[in-house]
């Protein structure tokens, strides 16, 4: 594993619908807010950073 900056996520739930989540996911060190439809949205967000991040 090479050289990875941590990452914190603040994830909030704000509904569950179709047995999915909605709600924000918050990128702490910049307090960048984005909002998602499904829990698949929201990995898909996160890996996005995560990725940009290495």
């Amino acid at each position: 594993m090479g050289n990875r900056k941590n990452t914190t996520f603040v994830v909030k739930i704000m509904n569950e619908q179709n047995e999915s989540w909605q709600g924000s996911v918050t990128l702490a060190e910049t307090n960048e807010t984005k909002y998602f439809r499904s829990a698949l949205e929201l990995l898909h967000m996160m890996e996005e950073v995560i990725e940009k991040a290495q």
